[in-house]
């Protein structure tokens, strides 16, 4: 039997800062990009690209620790990865994996 406890509203509030909303934001954006790459890949591929999705993930995350307290660095940040998936689902589904894995790692590197 499982136990449920219901609180307050007031006690369930969860805040978060700015960089972190911005995270969950860019962490779906990618999932997205992701997902699609994923289902237009042969079954033996997937792991390989799941890997990659994976360490585009964490590229990504380590970009908006780099750019924390920097509005327009933040925003450059979201742009770049916005502009990179939407590359990804315009892809043809033989080339998903590779826009994906050239578009992210691409919006991963510094601003010039």
């Amino acid at each position: 039997m499982v136990a449920t406890v219901l609180l307050p509203a007031s006690r369930a509030t969860v805040t978060k800062s700015g960089e972190e909303l911005f995270k969950m934001a860019l962490a779906g954006l990618i999932d997205v990009a992701i997902d699609d790459a994923i289902a237009a890949t042969p079954p033996s591929k997937i792991p390989e690209v799941k890997a990659a999705g994976e360490k585009q993930q964490l590229l990504a995350m380590a970009k908006v620790d780099t750019a924390k307290k920097d509005k327009a660095k933040l925003e450059a940040c979201m742009s770049a990865y916005k502009k990179a998936g939407e590359q990804v689902l315009a892809a043809p589904p033989a080339q998903k994996f590779s826009v994906m894995d050239t578009g992210f790692t691409e919006a991963s590197r510094p601003a010039p």
